[in-house]
């Protein structure tokens, strides 16, 4: 449990030791962040926490389900194994990016999933540190969402990871407060793109991570920049009350936690 937690915030100080010099030499949004505590608790406790439960949780429902899938002739046995590496790789990729399109896009629609995905829209500034503020429940139904397609069908465990390791700092990436060059939204997510994303005041829009094309092939595209980030109300709660999933309104009638 130590390791882990020690792990867990190590990623975190190297993600912001690589990305906070380059949104200084590459900044895209204008703003100053205001606000550290809330989404600095997320990186270090709220990490922690979400790391130790994918760990002793969801680890072992994804074990169980490699043992059940290769008894129906899935699994090590898939076609998958027969693939060249860099093909499997990118099979990879693609089903990870395909369900967390559709789990994203639920996350939107669904009232139940909304609740704990309003915790990463109520960030009202974009960068390397808003990346990691995410309720650990939605994460750990992302996490399955996305990774059971590649522990039925056997993606080798290296290999897998490495669609993990590459999603993850993804993630940071297009949350980052970085100017990049407007070409490469032809074939990867960018932070431009992504912060569209987050939009308060527009229609939402791009909901892919990595595949942009995957929003131009549902309708869901739009290649304006973005406006005020955060949620519509502007509410900007505590990091105990966005855990616990207090609206607002929750939160003036009850008082502060």
């Amino acid at each position: 449990m130590l390791e882990t937690s020690l792990l867990a915030l190590a990623y975190a100080a190297l993600v912001g030791l690589a990305f906070a010099p380059l949104e200084q030499l590459f900044r895209l949004r204008s703003e100053r962040r205001a606000r550290w505590t809330t989404d600095l608790l997320f990186a270090t406790v709220g990490h922690v926490g979400t790391r130790l439960l994918l760990l002793y949780g969801l680890g072992a429902l994804l074990t169980a389900s490699t043992r059940i899938a290769s008894e129906v002739g899935l699994g090590a046995a898939s076609p998958l194994a027969d693939l060249p590496a860099p093909l499997r790789i990118g099979v990879g990729l693609l089903l990870f990016e395909l369900t967390g399109y559709g789990y994203h896009r639920l996350a939107h629609r669904v009232p139940l999933l909304w609740r704990l995905h309003r915790v990463h829209h109520s960030a009202p500034t974009m960068d390397w540190l808003a990346s990691f503020r995410q309720h650990p429940l939605e994460i750990v139904a992302m996490t399955l969402a996305q990774n059971l397609p590649l522990v039925v069908l056997g993606l080798p465990l290296g290999e897998h990871t490495l669609v993990v390791m590459l999603l993850a700092l993804n993630t940071v990436f297009v949350h980052g407060n970085l100017r990049v060059p407007r070409a490469l939204e032809a074939f990867v997510a960018t932070p431009r793109f992504h912060h569209r994303h987050h939009d308060a005041e527009r229609p939402t829009a791009n909901f892919a991570s990595l595949f942009p094309w995957l929003d131009r092939l549902f309708g869901t595209h739009d290649a304006a920049d973005a406006g005020r980030v955060g949620l519509e109300d502007g509410a900007d709660a505590g990091f105990v009350d966005l855990l616990l999933t207090r609206t607002p309104t929750e939160i003036s009638e009850r008082g502060p936690v």
